[in-house]
């Protein structure tokens, strides 16, 4: 083939490819993803047993548990043959959901991971937050960010073995890996399993981009997010406070649309209540209640179905 028609063939073969590419987008597009289940991280309700867990989650109207199994969670990693199927069960009595489970793990050493892993498989949990990294004070970035890609990578390859999928919670604030957002997504694309991804915050990520990074960076994780966290929060000084779902300058709505179009996605929103309400446990309770239809509310305006 002569060098002119090597390259005819390969500009041929390239527009092809954007072509089907293109075609492609376009019917995901036109393809609604199915609307995400409302669930609350069952941190804020520590202090409830398993039963009482499930009855209130279905009282106030949540689709299902993103369950705490860590040290101080409501399932001991060392206790989660036991612990675990009891507190599933006690929630899909209520006709309730456990779509995803919230660990600290961040690499292979953490508590019994492979029977956690085991154990949430087994009882058909098929989301699994991970724990957080931290770069050290002074040391330079780029070597630690591949260490930590590399110890999501052998997490990544366990979770493969169960057919479980990992989200990375991004934090805002000093140090944090996932933070920037732009090393998260390169550690995705480095770790390149559908079995990772991000579990996106919206409120952290729009602290560390208020004024329209937060959208630049959505659209860079959306194809990698597997399950989210929403919450808002005001501008104090330089650091967030946290107020309610649609009180705050979080554009929630905008970002759950850049997720639906870009991404597809439709796993398990988080509800994540990180300031105190007035009236103890029970104000708790009854925060999560006004959430509930404020996340539904932002979910249909971002196109979901009702």
């Amino acid at each position: 083939m002569s060098p002119m028609n090597r390259r005819a063939f390969l500009a041929r073969g390239a527009a092809a490819t954007v072509a089907g590419v293109l075609a492609g987008r376009m019917a995901a597009a036109q393809d609604t993803p199915a609307t995400p289940q409302v669930v609350i991280f069952s941190k804020y309700l520590q202090f409830m047993d398993y039963k009482t867990l499930a009855r209130t989650c279905r009282e106030i109207g949540l689709d299902g548990v993103d369950l705490t199994v860590r040290p101080g969670g409501h399932v001991l990693p060392e206790n989660v043959d036991r612990d675990l199927p009891a507190a599933v069960e006690a929630i899909r009595a209520e006709g309730l959901a456990v779509p995803m489970i919230t660990t600290n793990y961040y690499d292979l050493e953490g508590p019994n991971v492979s029977g956690v892993f085991a154990r949430a498989a087994a009882l058909g949990i098929p989301f699994v937050r991970v724990g957080v990294r931290r770069y050290d004070e002074d040391g330079p970035i780029a070597p630690q960010a591949v260490k930590f890609t590399e110890d999501l990578a052998a997490l990544t390859r366990e979770a493969e073995k169960a057919g479980l999928t990992l989200g990375y919670h991004n934090h805002s604030g000093w140090n944090n890996f996932g933070g920037p957002l732009w090393d998260l997504h390169e550690a995705c694309a480095a770790v390149n399993s559908p079995r990772f991804g991000s579990n996106y915050d919206t409120a952290h990520a729009a602290a560390e981009g208020a004024f329209g990074v937060w959208q630049v960076n959505t659209r860079l994780m959306a194809p990698f997010v597997k399950m989210s966290s929403a919450k808002d929060f005001v501008w104090k000084g330089a650091e967030p406070e946290w107020v309610r779902l649609g009180q705050g300058v979080v554009k929630n709505a905008e970002m759950f649309r850049i997720l639906r179009t870009l991404g597809g996605f439709s796993g398990p929103v988080s509800i994540h209540i990180e300031y105190k309400p007035k009236g103890g446990n029970d104000g708790m309770v009854e925060e999560i209640r006004a959430t509930v239809p404020l996340l539904r509310g932002i979910l249909k305006e971002a196109g979901y179905p009702a």
